[in-house]
């Protein structure tokens, strides 16, 4: 099916774009699949696979393509949606296309910065939030007591009923230093403390909508759950798992921002 509205699509690919096209659109697999969706389609906006204006193949191409249920596809998409970078548009020429990313000045300002963050920066940061939150989760499967349980439990109470990203992302940050507080170990909680100060203004760059706070949080459920049982190995593993997803979604929204630019916006770059 025709995949693109624009002009563009009247060309021949070339058997490089082709290949390209193909290495994005590949199956995926593991754990995150809906942070690894909306990495994989940050990376196709980027890379220009998909224009402003593009349409994207239907719902169903596009899973089988990716190797993914139409629900994650779904959910992904609807994390683009809400960022701002894809809209759906119904009639005969109905479907998801790829939106101009109109941003406020200050949303501008802080978009510059984040074009400046490399895939090496972003690999150390999560290699280091594995090593701490990680850690940090096992121990606190052992040492969190009632009481501390009991708060974390109330945190994820408030971020599901959070209206703004601001409110939510205030008692994600304390969800991770409390979990790094049940340790008992001052210096895992100032390490944690100083990730989560460095995370702010990166998350803060991006319209992080309802469906990405829900996914976020059904994480932080699973966590919670293997730290309120004592497994200290699931606690690791699912913390580790939720540091990846959300480096594998932040990649996806900074690709997809350097993709998702009108004229006006990369005149102001």
């Amino acid at each position: 099916m025709d995949t693109n509205d624009s002009t563009s699509d009247s060309r021949t690919p070339s058997p490089a774009s082709l290949l390209v096209r193909s290495v994005i659109l590949s199956p995926i697999g593991g754990e995150g699949l809906v942070a690894q969706t909306v990495r994989r389609l940050g990376e196709a906006i980027g890379l220009g696979i998909f224009d402003v204006g593009a349409r994207l193949p239907s719902e169903s191409e596009l899973a089988e393509q990716l190797g993914i249920s139409a629900m994650t596809l779904r959910e992904a998409l609807a994390v683009m949606r809400e960022a701002g970078y894809v809209e759906t548009r119904r009639g005969r020429q109905g479907g998801t296309y790829v939106k101009e990313l109109a941003l406020t000045v200050p949303e501008r300002e802080a978009q510059k910065r984040i074009a400046a963050i490399t895939d090496e920066y972003l690999e150390d940061l999560t290699a280091y939030r594995i090593a701490i939150g990680g850690e940090s989760a096992a121990l606190a499967a052992q040492h969190a007591t009632a009481e501390d349980i009991a708060e974390m439990w109330q945190l994820l109470e408030r971020m599901d009923a959070a209206e703004a990203f601001e409110e939510f992302r205030k008692c994600d940050a304390t969800f991770h230093v409390t979990i790094a507080s049940c340790t008992r170990s001052h210096r895992l909680a100032r390490a944690e403390t100083e990730v989560q100060a460095e995370l702010n203004p990166l998350m803060g760059a991006f319209r992080v909508g309802p469906q990405a706070r829900h996914t976020t949080n059904a994480q932080h459920r699973d966590i919670l759950a293997a730290i309120e049982a004592g497994d200290a190995e699931a606690a690791r593993r699912l913390m580790a798992e939720h540091m990846s997803s959300s480096a594998e979604g932040i990649l996806g929204f900074i690709r997809a921002t350097a993709g998702a630019h009108g004229p006006h916006d990369s005149a102001q770059a």
